[in-house]
């Protein structure tokens, strides 16, 4: 090799060198970095596995817990009993969203103190009204059966909120005489009648005006037999004339829904007991208003076909059928609503305190034992001289937020509503939760002196955490390997360059001493 062409070589060999020992020295600072993210993620993993969470634990058994939010705090309900607890700044105001803000200034305008009254108060609960927070039957109600007391929330007794339902010894009946149960197609008092709507009081053929005055009453004291007697030439075993009048399935109306209305406005004096009514619904709908079918069509009289329509009514809870004989007019199909009524409260008591009892409701009379036959048995119904105890509650709960509003002030904060920045809000001290104590007052304090509100690990932020960690592991794990495959060729590389460059370096040396000897 020619020196001119080793001293370019040289060149070429040095600036490759000098190039692959730069990429290397860059490969180790991406190498560094990559082990400060591994460091960092893994600390951020660690500070996560202690991250903790408020909820809200209002029975203390630590089994139902809810993430703590504004609504529960301050919406009145069975979670915080009824009473508020207020979201408070250090000064005592208490913060409000956007709906509650825009009833307090119906008390004042900046959120500044006031002296409480009645007045005050009615116009903060109209307010509420008009911007949906309470609807305008309760806010009346409220207003027109309940007194205002300064007192509530400041030293004053609660409302009393177990005072709305009375047990009605004296039976069901004293409390279904104006129930009416109208019923407006009788068309005939004729036994013989054909085509013909029918009712039936204790044995005796009523007129329409009776049948339009028909009360629930009637329905528990009295037998009262309804029926339908065909047309001429008109037998059918599967009329279903008389069953639409009494219960249509695919509507949900008729007789059987004027009588369980008039009974859920008596007995749902809670949401267990309306849950009870709606069960006792369904099994008299399934087990009594279908397609089944008592009495012998094969027994035919001109004579009889009513009255073994009626009978078959009156030991059966179900439709009752009695057929003529010769050209067959005038079949007839009855239901006793006696018993049908008596059916439904026996299975609403089932329903609602279990079925081991004594009671039994049954397709045959004669297995049945209704709570209408048992002279002992007591109702629990919706006392109509008191309020209803939701409402009661309910004014207590605004009651309670007014009278604090009017003595400590009001700030309107419309982000408490996300539950991360109230959380973190009550954490670091900016707010504070002001409840009612024992003695009537309400307290200010930190989220961790209430019962109710507990800290607990956050196991769906850790959850997070971890998969958060575990996949930017990964990714930081490849990109290392990667690099440390990049080092081991650009090392074998510079190796192989140093060889070389060594190799050239010395060719050099030794064409120049060989010139320098050629001229001595």
């Amino acid at each position: 090799m020619g020196l001119a062409a080793s001293q370019a070589r040289f060149l070429a060999i040095t600036s490759r060198k000098a190039y692959c020992e730069f990429q290397s020295m860059q490969i180790a600072q991406d190498k560094l970095s990559v082990t400060r993210e591994l460091s960092d993620i893994s600390a951020d993993y660690q500070n996560a596995l202690n991250q903790t969470k408020l909820v809200w634990d209002y029975d203390g058994t630590g089994q139902n817990p809810y993430n703590l939010s504004y609504g529960v705090l301050m919406t009145p309900t069975d979670l915080n009993n009824y009473n508020p607890y207020l979201i408070t700044t250090r000064t005592g105001a208490v913060v409000l969203n956007s709906q509650l803000a825009e009833a307090a200034k119906t008390i004042s305008e900046t959120g500044a103190s006031v002296a409480p009254s009645e007045a005050g108060y009615h116009a903060f609960i109209d307010a509420l009204a008009n911007n949906g927070a309470i609807p305008k039957s309760t806010a009346e109600s409220i207003k027109n059966n309940l007194t205002y007391s300064k007192k509530a929330g400041y030293g004053g007794e609660s409302l009393n909120k177990n005072g709305a339902y009375a047990n009605n010894i004296i039976g069901l009946t004293y409390r279904t005489q104006d129930k009416k149960i109208s019923i407006n197609n009788i068309t005939s008092t004729d036994a013989s009648a054909e085509g013909a709507f029918k009712l039936q009081i204790d044995g005796s053929f009523v007129k329409s005006d009776t049948a339009k005055d028909l009360t629930l009453a009637d329905l528990l004291t009295k037998n009262v037999v309804y029926m339908y007697t065909q047309p001429k030439n008109g037998h059918n075993e599967n009329d279903t004339t008389l069953q639409n009048c009494i219960y249509n399935a695919t509507t949900g109306t008729g007789l059987w829904a004027q009588i369980t209305k008039a009974l859920d406005e008596i007995l749902a004096v809670d949401l267990a007991a309306q849950n009870a009514l709606n069960m006792a619904k369904e099994l008299v709908q399934a087990e009594f208003l279908g397609s089944e079918k008592n009495g012998d069509w094969s027994k035919r009289s001109t004579e009889n076909a009513l009255n073994n329509a009626v009978n078959a009514a009156n030991n059966n809870n179900s439709y009752g059928y009695g057929a003529t004989n010769g050209n067959r007019q005038g079949d007839t199909i009855a239901i006793n609503l006696s018993n049908l009524v008596s059916s439904y409260l026996t299975y609403f008591e089932l329903c609602y305190n279990g079925f081991e009892s004594d009671y039994q409701v049954d397709t045959y009379l004669d297995n049945c034992y209704f709570v209408t036959d048992d002279p002992y048995y007591n109702y629990v119904m919706k006392d109509e001289s008191a309020i209803d105890s939701v409402t009661v509650m309910q004014a207590d709960f605004y009651m309670q937020l007014y009278n604090n509003i009017c003595i400590n002030g009001w700030t309107r904060n419309d982000n408490v509503e996300d539950d991360t920045y109230l959380e973190n809000a009550l954490k670091n001290g900016t707010y504070f939760i002001t409840s009612l104590n024992g003695d009537g007052y309400f307290y200010q304090g930190r989220y961790n002196e209430e019962d109710c509100i507990v800290e607990v690990i956050d196991d769906d932020a850790i959850a997070q955490a971890e998969a958060e960690f575990t996949s930017k592991k990964a990714k930081l794990t490849y990109k290392e390997e990667q690099l440390d495959m990049e080092m081991k060729n650009l090392d074998t590389e510079i190796s192989s360059l140093t060889t070389e460059y060594d190799s050239v370096k010395n060719l050099i040396s030794k064409n120049v001493e060989k010139v320098f000897t050629m001229f001595q």
